[in-house]
């Protein structure tokens, strides 16, 4: 009996050694479900992460909340309306405010325009012309006094002061722009700080003299100002308010982040273009029968003769003048003889016909003959023609002249590259070329094949040169990967060398491994030169276990480490003949 109860207490002493820990880890695991507390820790920590994906992937957790919240959305209105006011009204109030203050800015526009014209002789003709239409007064004073002009229009980054773009009328007396932008914000800064006034309140409209105005339409990161001449309409401040806020829709992140680089934000140049807006005031004046009576005899006096003279003579110095002012086109002599304009000169091949410049009626008013001799012009745009007349670049080239040097910038292969080395220096008027901006397709096609090769591990049976099942797939990889490296190699002229290295696991000797290991490389060498890889663009090595590609932990490890590996190196001495 002693004997069964110290062989018992054995056997329990036993299956405590052995079993111990999965008893603790089955106990912590009984014990984490069985607190709510815990679970409620796990599951706040996993939830936001879970959130995430689900917004991600197809938004379902969305969809399932949605109808959540919006019935308790309609239950906190029906029990408490006050609270969601509450919350809203901040948002609300400065909009509504704002909305209301520019009606009435509008409104005593319109009031003081009515008071200036209201006692004076024009004035009362006025109110004469509103009784006859049936118009308000100061409708038909809008109406005749409507004459403006937006000079300058700045998008300014509110923050900083810098002008992101800045667009001027063409005969419109500028200044420094950001000259201009740090006078404007000093003002915004100055008025805000003085009249303690809320970010989305500030300066809307500054006066400069009787006649000129900068309209101010403020956004959440930036703002436009408008310098007018005149009296604009008040739907133009629409416009603008509508432009900034199109500004914020599209390039908001971009305002959010601004660094000082501008160049994001040319792409509203065009729109701050169509804000140029003009109106004139056009006076009508009817030409009385008796003047066009005396200009009527005037030109008959003249004669016929006279006129049609005076025309063809202008007829010529306007075509004479689109001659000069053509491109590629000089004239070194031009005359008349016996009726018939001659016109002697140099043309570039690439420059228009210069008969084609002829209008209808000059045709058959003026008979020209025309010698040119041709010449190469030093034009930049005729010579970026010949440059890519000559050249044929590929779509994502793009060339570039820089003095006598033409540019190439973009990506492009490396027959194109050679033909762009011959070539440029052929094109008249390039003394010189520049390559250094070009990405060669080819040569990134080679480093990439290149990794993905080196990527590649072909995986062997233990103690055996007999590859792992489903290891064919892999070396018809490596053999199109090699077959094209041969291929890019070869024509950038950069001699590259495989290496295929065996591998062996830890397991055997160091003589039978590093015999395992180059056996395998063989393997994979004659595979290769089977299907027409040189071999002279092989070399094979053998390692053993001293160079393992993994630290061997266990099973797994150790069927990583019996197996080939590939790398490669330049031929340098060959490279560098």
């Amino acid at each position: 009996m002693s004997s069964k109860t110290a062989e018992s207490k054995t056997l329990d002493s036993l299956k405590d050694l052995m079993l111990k820990p999965e008893k603790e880890q089955i106990q912590r695991i009984e014990d984490r479900l069985d607190d709510p507390m815990v679970r409620a820790k796990e599951i706040s920590q996993t939830l936001p992460e879970a959130i995430s994906l689900s917004i991600i992937n197809n938004n379902k957790l969305s969809r399932v909340i949605q109808p959540v919240i919006d019935e308790s959305i309609k239950v906190s209105v029906k029990n408490n309306p006050k609270a969601l006011a509450d919350a809203i009204f901040p948002v609300l109030g400065p909009g509504i405010r704002k909305a209301i203050s520019s009606t009435i800015m509008g409104m005593i526009q319109s009031l003081n325009q009515m008071l200036n014209h209201s006692f004076s002789i024009q004035g009362l003709k006025w109110r004469f012309e509103a009784f006859k239409t049936k118009k308000q007064f100061a409708e038909i004073i809008l109406l005749h006094t409507l004459v403006y002009q937006v000079e300058q229009i700045f998008l300014i980054h509110r923050d900083s002061g810098i002008v992101l773009e800045h667009v001027v009328t063409k005969d419109a007396i500028t200044q420094d722009p950001d000259l201009v932008s740090g006078m404007l914000t000093a003002i915004q800064n100055f008025v805000k700080d003085s009249f303690q006034t809320d970010d989305e309140d500030g300066l809307e409209t500054l006066r400069i003299g009787s006649d000129r105005s900068v309209w101010i339409e403020n956004g959440e990161q930036a703002l436009i100002a408008a310098v007018i001449r005149g009296t604009p309409p008040l739907n133009l401040r629409i416009k603008y308010r509508e432009l900034i806020e199109e500004i914020h829709i599209k390039s908001g992140a971009a305002l959010k982040k601004f660094n000082g680089d501008s160049l994001p934000f040319s792409i509203f140049r065009e729109q701050l273009k169509d804000g140029l807006h003009f109106q004139e005031k056009v006076n009508k004046k009817q030409i009385s029968f008796l003047t066009w009576f005396i200009i009527f005899l005037i030109l008959t006096s003249l004669g016929l003769w006279g006129f049609s003279l005076f025309k063809t003579n202008m007829m010529w110095t306007g075509y004479l003048e689109r001659l000069k002012n053509q491109k590629g086109l000089i004239i070194v002599s031009a005359q008349k003889n016996q009726g018939i304009y001659h016109i002697s000169g140099l043309r570039d091949p690439l420059a228009k016909d210069p008969l084609n410049l002829l209008q209808k009626e000059e045709e058959k008013r003026i008979k020209i003959t025309t010698h040119w001799k041709p010449f190469y012009s030093l034009d930049p745009g005729f010579i970026l023609q010949r440059a890519h007349k000559l050249l044929k670049p590929p779509s994502t080239i793009k060339l570039e002249l820089s003095g006598n040097s033409i540019l190439a910038r973009g990506k492009a292969s490396q027959d194109w590259i050679e033909t762009f080395q011959k070539t440029a220096l052929t094109i008249p008027g390039i003394d010189g070329f520049e390559e250094g901006l070009i990405q060669n397709i080819d040569k990134e096609k080679l480093n990439n094949t290149v990794k993905g090769l080196m990527a590649i591990k072909v995986y062997f049976e233990n103690n055996s040169t007999n590859l792992v099942k489903e290891q064919e797939q892999r070396l018809t990889q490596v053999y199109q990967k090699i077959k094209a490296i041969q291929m890019l190699q070869f024509k950038l002229k950069e001699p590259l060398q495989i290496v295929i290295t065996g591998h062996a696991d830890s397991s055997g000797t160091e003589k039978l491994n590093l015999k395992l290991s180059r056996n395998r490389a063989e393997n994979i060498f004659n595979y290769l030169t089977g299907l027409g890889i040189n071999s002279s663009f092989l070399t094979i090595s053998g390692v053993g276990n001293n160079k393992p590609l993994k630290k061997e932990n266990d099973k797994d490890d150790r069927q990583y480490n019996r197996a080939v590996s590939f790398d490669t190196f330049y031929l340098l001495s060959t490279k560098g003949s």
